[in-house]
């Protein structure tokens, strides 16, 4: 398959192919189309991926299909669009209009929630849905959510109903990866965690090797494969 990834950076890419070859095995060729570069040619975070997603309805000569087609670059049987949960909360994540009302839901269940910001990336899209073979990644709260299940699922905090809304102190999965009893994967620099490629290289392949039981424990990773897995049954007729 030709599988196009929009990301919010470089980690996001190493685990989402990691799980998308875990998915759908076979050969792939992966396109990266944000960033496109270590920097991003439109930025990083979901900033960037905003960015990406307005220039590619907005920019003469390029639209969504075009781009699925083939017509801009190689066609896509798969474009995969990722951005955390957690980033509903922010205040301009929207344009002025603000055509989507109320994107941060009461969680848990993070599903309201990522159903919103569906929304809202479709708008970005200059879309009223998503067509396939357009799916979204929505790990609730972000990446790192997925991660610690794939390496620690027995872990206490994996076990509580409201485990894809936690984001802060030590209940924070991504916080608990900085610390040396998980590993230390994640760094924490002037109270903000930072991520390695490095490190997400390690990674990967272990949250691939367990996404079985990422899928028990998070929601959002189960529709995200459920998702995919019907493109793939689609291409396949």
């Amino acid at each position: 398959m030709n599988i196009g990834t929009v990301v919010e950076g470089p980690t996001d890419r190493l685990v989402l192919e990691a799980v998308l070859s875990e998915i759908i095995p076979g050969e792939h060729r992966y396109f990266p189309l944000q960033p496109s570069t270590p920097l991003g040619a439109t930025g990083t975070g979901w900033k960037g991926v905003r960015r990406w997603c307005q220039e590619t309805w907005q920019r003469q000569g390029s639209s969504l299909d075009q781009i699925i087609s083939g017509e801009t670059g190689a066609p896509l049987d798969l474009l995969v669009i990722h951005i955390d949960a957690d980033f509903a909360a922010e205040d301009d994540l929207q344009d002025d209009d603000a055509p989507v009302a109320d994107v941060q839901q009461p969680c848990p269940p993070a599903a309201a929630t990522a159903d919103k910001l569906r929304q809202v990336v479709a708008h970005w899209l200059g879309q009223e849905d998503l067509p396939l073979p357009v799916v979204l990644a929505i790990p609730a709260q972000d990446t790192e959510t997925w991660v610690f299940a794939a390496l620690y699922p027995d872990d206490e905090l994996c076990s509580r109903e409201d485990y894809e809304c936690l984001h802060a102190g030590r209940d924070h999965p991504a916080y608990r990866l900085t610390l040396g009893e998980y590993g230390k994967y994640l760094r924490r620099t002037s109270g903000r965690i930072r991520k390695s490629v490095p490190s997400y290289r390690e990674i990967a392949p272990q949250v691939a090797a367990s996404w079985k039981t990422v899928r028990r424990i998070c929601p959002q990773a189960e529709r995200f494969d459920n998702e995919i897995l019907t493109v793939r049954a689609i291409e396949l007729l």
